[in-house]
């Protein structure tokens, strides 16, 4: 996938901005505070529906903007044109269209446009709680696999609903509370026990592709694995009728539990996922070097994942990530990323002369964005919100 064209209006720092990508490397330079993390902000947004920083979407207008808009225009290898405009409206939410037809849900457009991030946040990943590394594995299978985004979807709203009566249930005596309790189950059990084999599946693959972009990275001895710790130690396959009975077990073992916090407190929302190097922990033995070294291979290991699994090379997003990063380390990683098969990479820095030497700016497929653009090198026709 290549993004040619994008167009902001009233995004964050952005108030009307259109800037051209060359097909493989572009690195977007400038002042701290000048806009360029929104571009890979803007683009993820298009991507994914939704911003990495923030949660939510009033956050992203201009200041006293009415609405905020989006366009990118875009090459597949599949869908040869592609056309993504995203509108916001405070008061209405916001609207994506593709090819100029709306689009009625926005998980059906993710996996449209597979997309990597490598950020500095990343180092949650591999330092922060469950929750972080839940959420990586989340979005990798989403946008490959439409069915487990629907699952995760209808899960999260059944253990609300569960959730719900366990809290009136801890408040106060229901009648009839058991009963609807008991359909909730049902149908968390069996949503659930979905996304655990979706899962397991996931790590089968994803964790020798782990391996070799740790390989990848220079001269690291340690070997990178991960430990994925469902509902229950017994689980070691992927068929769903032992899923599912370990996990009505798990339940029904909670049951005293669950009543007296009123939160459903076992299923895929509390699953473990655990790195390591050798077999010590990256989260409590690794060094700072070491952390960055196992996110980079994370990232690098996602990307071969989605291009494998949606027969469509991911846009990789590079938040300034060689900022921390010695000449060596610098050469090494763009070396990786020059290579064959790697895809359009969108690199921002506060100075280009970090990256001065390693990319071949007269090539016509490498460009060079400095912001601010300047008025006359930037041209702007951006449609209104409504359509």
């Amino acid at each position: 996938m290549i993004l040619n064209t994008l167009r902001l209006k009233d995004f964050r720092a952005h108030s009307e901005s259109e800037i051209h990508f060359g097909e493989r490397m572009n690195l977007v330079c400038g002042a701290n505070g000048i806009g360029k993390t929104n571009v890979l902000e803007s683009i993820h947004y298009l991507s994914l529906t939704k911003s990495f920083l923030t949660s939510t979407d009033q956050t992203l207008l201009s200041h006293e903007a009415p609405f905020f808009e989006l366009l990118g225009e875009f090459t597949g290898e599949h869908r040869k044109q592609l056309k993504v405009r995203a509108a916001f409206v405070p008061g209405e939410g916001k609207k994506f269209f593709v090819n100029g037809s709306p689009v009625e849900r926005k998980a059906d457009h993710i996996g449209t446009i597979p997309t990597v991030l490598l950020c500095p946040q990343d180092y949650t990943l591999t330092a922060g709680g469950p929750g972080e590394r839940r959420r990586f594995i989340n979005n990798i299978i989403s946008q490959s696999s439409s069915s487990y985004l629907d699952d995760l979807i209808r899960y999260r709203r059944t253990l609300k609903q569960r959730n719900e009566v366990l809290y009136r249930m801890k408040r106060s005596n229901l009648s009839g509370a058991e009963e609807t309790l008991e359909s909730w189950t049902i149908e968390l059990v069996e949503i659930g026990s979905r996304i655990i084999s979706a899962r397991l599946n996931f790590c089968g693959v994803f964790s020798g592709l782990l391996t070799k972009a740790h390989e990848m990275l220079g001269d690291v001895v340690e070997r990178p694995s991960f430990e994925y710790r469902p509902i229950s130690d017994t689980i070691s396959t992927t068929d769903l009728a032992d899923i599912r009975d370990a996990f009505t077990a798990a339940i029904r073992k909670e049951k005293h539990r669950e009543r007296q916090r009123g939160v459903t407190t076992v299923g895929p929302h509390r699953d473990e996922i655990t790195f390591f190097l050798d077999d010590l922990e990256v989260r409590r033995f690794a060094s700072q070097g070491q952390h960055r070294t196992f996110g980079m291979a994370l990232k690098l290991a996602q990307f071969q994942y989605l291009r494998n699994e949606t027969d469509e090379t991911p846009i990789m997003l590079l938040d300034d990530v060689f900022d921390n990063l010695d000449r060596q380390r610098i050469q090494l990683f763009i070396g990786i990323l020059q290579e064959q098969g790697m895809g359009q990479l969108i690199i921002t820095a506060a100075q280009k002369e970090i990256l001065e030497g390693f990319i071949d700016f007269e090539s016509e497929s490498n460009q060079m964005i400095e912001l601010p653009l300047m008025p006359e090198n930037n041209p702007i026709e951006m449609a209104v919100h409504a359509e």
